[in-house]
């Protein structure tokens, strides 16, 4: 192979990635970053409800998926006719914490 058709490679990958590249942008920028209060869990965004009964609720979640799990406290002590009281996390060895909230 020549130096003339390895850049004429080059180029032609080039263009390809600059095509493809905005879209990945697009479809990364709704999951990376805080979520807002209303968003879906997913990969980065983390919450999931770990146990949950009519006295507490017990959450673990990533750093920017904590207003879901706020949003999903309040969601499960609204529908007991209750206020979810925030009780604080302990941190996991992994990036995760798990918070804890009472009903009063």
């Amino acid at each position: 192979m020549g130096f003339k058709s390895i850049l004429l490679m080059n180029k032609n990958f080039f263009l390809k990635f600059v095509r493809v590249l905005p879209l990945f942008v697009i479809l990364c920028q709704s999951c990376v970053g805080p979520a807002n209060r209303d968003s879906s869990p997913n990969f980065l965004q983390r919450a999931e409800v770990l146990d949950k009964n009519s006295k507490s609720i017990t959450i673990e979640h990533s750093d920017w998926g904590k207003k879901i799990a706020f949003r999903l406290a309040q969601e499960h002590a609204s529908s007991l006719g209750k206020t979810a009281v925030y009780k604080g996390s302990s941190q996991q060895y992994g990036p995760d914490v798990i918070s804890t909230w009472t009903l009063e």
